[in-house]
């Protein structure tokens, strides 16, 4: 009886460990595709930048009015000064600026519509983008910015919103040489499957 028992619970915490690896999976996967969709406002900001393991990379930056709604999505102070050397970093980087969160029936039956091995490749494409440090969100007054980035920004943010509320600036450090940099989502994809085999793996 106690072996059954025991057995049991082992047969169940795997099977607990198997919906989270999917649940995560899948959020990962979400995560890089509304990443993806966000880039076709980016514009390229330093193009001579590497990855934490040295790879040569461009960083593009996507500009977001720093509403007070977004501004909940994370610990901000309340001084503008300190606000500025503040930054988030990783998947609480896209979280900060506004990628939804999924809950794990969402999320379990948007994996099933979409196909186990696309949520795997886009899941992995998004490990290594964490894994690379390669995403951060920081806070900036439209008027300490440098003037290329500002002129950039002028002809695609509502100057009065930025004015009043900040922005909020996701960079994404992204393996390729200058010439190469098209920022949008085929361009993403392509840029992680040329510099680094993103490969589905198996589950567990």
């Amino acid at each position: 009886m106690i072996l059954r028992t025991l057995s049991l619970l082992r047969s169940l915490q795997g099977a607990h460990h198997t919906v989270t690896d999917a649940q995560a999976r899948i959020q990962q996967a979400c995560d890089y595709r509304w990443l993806r969709r966000q880039l076709g406002h980016g514009m390229v900001g330093a193009r001579q930048v590497s990855l934490a393991d040295g790879t040569p990379a461009v960083s593009v930056v996507v500009p977001f009015v720093a509403t007070p709604a977004r501004r909940r999505g994370g610990r901000w102070p309340a001084d503008a000064d300190e606000r500025e050397r503040c930054f988030v970093e990783g998947a609480h980087a896209c979280r900060a600026a506004g990628a939804p969160g999924y809950r794990k029936l969402e999320s379990l039956s948007q994996g099933l519509a979409q196909g186990g091995m696309a949520i795997l490749k886009d899941a992995a494409r998004f490990q290594y983008l964490l894994d690379q440090q390669a995403l951060r969100l920081t806070w900036r007054r439209p008027g300490t910015l440098p003037p290329d980035l500002a002129r950039q920004l002028g002809r695609c943010l509502p100057g009065g919103d930025a004015e009043r509320h900040g922005l909020f600036l996701l960079t994404l450090k992204v393996p390729a040489s200058p010439p190469e940099v098209t920022p949008d989502g085929a361009w993403l994809d392509a840029s992680l499957d040329r510099y680094r085999r993103i490969l589905p793996t198996p589950a567990g």
